[in-house]
């Protein structure tokens, strides 16, 4: 995940959104679990969040507001994101995919490609292919006409 990329421009605002974001999808299920939490930890150590507003996402995660990202890339890096965390303890739970479609709708994502998207980046991560990997790919579904 281009995480770094984001700390390497330096968009605080956008950073702290994306870490809401994989706050409220971890809890889009009623549970946060030790994996979630440790996945979650880790990508906010990435963008140089502290420990105290991890902690403040964590309990009022409404406390920061949605920033939308600035290009698809950005977009795909997101929901490759949110897509590994719902992943993360192995249980596809329904509320966590709405959470993950609605965000790419949020994004606006076309609704038209969003369940082709979400469906290809579920098939990396399981076929455990990096973003990386993949990005050139992903990009493509998001620019079909």
């Amino acid at each position: 995940m281009s995480t770094i990329e984001l700390k390497n421009r330096g968009d605080r605002k956008k950073m702290m959104s994306h870490v809401r974001n994989l706050v409220a999808l971890a809890y889009a299920d009623g549970k946060f679990s030790d994996e979630e939490k440790q996945y979650v930890a880790n990508v906010a150590t990435e963008v140089g969040m502290t420990a105290d507003e991890m902690k403040q996402i964590i309990n009022d995660p409404e406390c920061i507001r949605f920033v939308m990202p600035s290009n698809d890339i950005e977009k795909i890096e997101q929901i490759y994101d949110l897509i590994l965390l719902m992943m993360i303890d192995g249980d596809l739970d329904e509320n966590e995919m709405i959470f993950c479609r609605a965000m790419a709708i949020k994004m606006k994502i076309p609704y038209q490609i969003v369940d082709e998207l979400v469906a290809k980046v579920i098939n990396f991560i399981t076929d455990n292919f990096y973003i990386e990997d993949v990005i050139g790919e992903l990009e493509k579904t998001m620019n079909k006409d």
